[in-house]
């Protein structure tokens, strides 16, 4: 019995780590759909890539697709049982658009390889994460943007059987954009912005999900402050992710961790280029730290134009 929990707990506490990592800073890349107010470091994040720019009512599905590799990583495992080491991930992000940004489904999809798997077996998808939900983002004009939604994931290895992690949140989050409301700022930045976003979420339904890197206690809530200064025409930006979680079994409100990301942007449409430093640490009490560097690439798409064609058409000039 000692032996089986050990193993469990080990591969819940990877999990936690793992999916707050490769993804979680950058105006998810891995979950982006729009570059200008993304928010690189989740790999559940906002739908449409955080963007709190006004948008139509219209049926439309767009997203991104991703390629990333850990550049220095002794300890994040390549499946959820805690086994192997993670060096690739491969990601995409899709919002189907029901009626617009108010009603959307938001899929994504997460696979992570093997580097200790012989020969081209790196290359090889070790485990799968998916997470689907529904979101409803609506604008506040100036004042930025509000979202509301509710997603479940479902984490398993595929090369092999062993432990596999479901869980169901809700959060809500606030959109901004300093250059909506201070015209200036964009100029004085050339083209450029101060957005972010604040996140409150709630584990509504959390068998296994972790409250600190050591896999101890069971997350409650979750905060989120994302910012991101961007110049240059939004080609360069500057990220900064906190995440704190606490644990229902101790404290649900005081933070019992903290996940903090780094990261260097550079954007030239439709290509984004992420080089991220994480690190993951409990703040009620000593215990296991955790840092990685990692990459992402991604290439967005929006469909809005193919599946509306007749909507941006110029009038017929006369002969």
């Amino acid at each position: 019995m000692t032996t089986q929990a050990n193993i469990e707990t080990s591969g819940r506490a990877r999990l936690v780590r793992l999916r707050r990592a490769l993804a979680s800073a950058t105006a998810i890349l891995a979950i982006c759909a729009r570059s200008r107010d993304a928010s690189a470091l989740d790999k559940q994040g906002s739908a449409h890539g955080g963007s709190s720019d006004a948008a139509t009512d219209d049926f439309n599905i767009s997203g991104a697709a991703m390629a990333g590799s850990a550049i220095v990583n002794s300890t994040y495992a390549a499946r959820p049982d805690n086994t192997g080491i993670a060096l690739f991930r491969y990601a995409g992000h899709v919002d189907i658009d029901l009626i617009g940004p108010k009603l959307s489904i938001p899929i994504d999809l997460n696979f992570f390889t093997d580097r200790e798997r012989p020969g081209a077996g790196f290359f090889v998808p070790s485990e799968f994460d998916i997470i689907g939900g529904v979101t409803s983002t609506n604008s506040l004009g100036k004042a930025g943007a509000f979202e509301l939604g509710a997603r479940l994931e479902h984490d398993r290895p595929i090369d092999r059987k062993g432990f596999t992690q479901t869980y169901a949140d809700v959060r809500a989050r606030y959109l901004y954009s300093l250059a909506k409301l201070v015209p200036s700022l964009a100029r004085d930045l050339n083209d450029g912005d101060i957005s972010g976003a604040m996140t409150l979420g709630w584990f509504a339904l959390n068998p296994s999900y972790a409250a600190r890197p050591d896999n101890s206690g069971k997350a409650f809530f979750r905060y989120g402050f994302h910012s991101e200064l961007s110049v240059w025409h939004d080609h360069l930006s500057l990220g900064v992710d906190t995440t704190f979680f606490t644990d229902r079994q101790k404290n649900a409100i005081r933070p019992s961790e903290l996940d903090l990301t780094y990261e260097v942007i550079l954007r030239r449409a439709p290509f984004e280029l992420h080089l991220a430093y994480e690190r993951d640490m409990p703040l009620d009490r000593g215990g296991l730290v955790q840092s990685f560097v990692y990459t992402l690439i991604g290439y967005e798409f929006d469909l809005h134009d193919k599946l509306h064609p007749l909507r941006d058409r110029g009038t017929v000039v006369s002969p």
